[in-house]
């Protein structure tokens, strides 16, 4: 248990990459350590399997090294560490043969479900190195790509199997952090909603993604006005995941993102072992 500012938290962190994930920065071992060093609890592994890119990043062999390692470091770190095996599933439903493969692999104690590329018109990448500030990019485009990447969000949150709906607003962070651009997310108010509607009925968890915090971004991804909406459709799974690549950044924005939920009216938070929900109470 940490203090910081008014709030008392054990930190369970629902979402971190190693080496595992191609833009992964940290072994298995650094991430254990540097969440010790931090006062953590719990740290769930949850390394990318991008569908799209699922035979050109060699994805099946990079999972099961994850497995082996995060194995070997539970006897390593135990009683020091609780330690969770997860996945972060993006584009599951572009070939789902493949990723069953994946979700076979091993007793997961959390799946993320996450959109990370979306085809629209000319662009076939991931959006993290879409050109949305480029001069020839209209908003005009920027909307269609929008509403396309809610679509695909939809889909997996309706038919997936998935625990946890991660950083549902992650474009944002490219569109209006780094390229500046001022997308009104509230145009797309009707689509967020359905979406929550659906995650609240199939019981999966909505994710608070801090990862955002301290870039030109500065945001959680979602932010406050759709946590709220959450929580007043009657939402109460929640975890929050720091998305970390790097030990620096586990962990990060914890605390401010306890606070938003406490404010909310949320009095607990969540994480998953074995697939099954657990209760983080917030003792102020």
């Amino acid at each position: 248990m940490q203090t910081k500012g008014s709030v008392k938290l054990e930190v369970f962190d629902s979402h971190m990459h190693t080496y595992n994930s191609l833009d992964g920065g940290q072994t298995v071992d650094e991430l254990c350590e540097s969440a010790i060093e931090k006062g953590l609890t719990g740290a769930a592994v949850t390394d990318h399997v991008d569908m799209w890119f699922y035979n050109d990043e060699n994805t099946e062999e990079r999972i099961k090294k994850c497995i082996s390692q995060v194995n070997t470091a539970r006897e390593k770190y135990e009683n020091r560490l609780k330690l969770f095996q997860g996945v972060e599933m993006a584009e599951y439903l572009y070939s789902p043969k493949e990723a069953d493969i994946i979700m076979n692999l091993t007793d997961y104690d959390v799946i993320l479900g996450s959109v990370h590329s979306v085809f629209y018109e000319d662009w076939t990448d991931s959006y993290s190195r879409l050109p949305f500030g480029a001069e020839t990019t209209g908003m005009k485009k920027i909307t269609g790509f929008m509403s396309e990447y809610f679509t695909k969000v939809t889909e997996m949150a309706e038919k997936t199997d998935i625990d946890v709906l991660s950083h549902l607003t992650c474009p944002l962070r490219y569109i209006n952090g780094k390229f500046n651009r001022d997308m009104d997310i509230s145009l797309f108010n009707k689509e967020i909603e359905y979406i929550l509607s659906v995650i609240i009925e199939r019981k999966i968890a909505l994710e608070v993604n801090t990862s955002g915090i301290n870039t030109a971004f500065n945001e959680f991804m979602p932010g406050y006005d759709i946590v709220k909406k959450y929580y007043d459709m009657g939402g109460r799974l929640i975890t929050i995941g720091s998305d970390a690549h790097i030990s620096s950044n586990i962990g990060n924005g914890f605390y401010e993102a306890a606070e938003m939920l406490k404010d909310i009216g949320f009095e607990c938070y969540n994480y998953y072992e074995k697939r099954i929900s657990r209760e983080v109470s917030f003792d102020v």
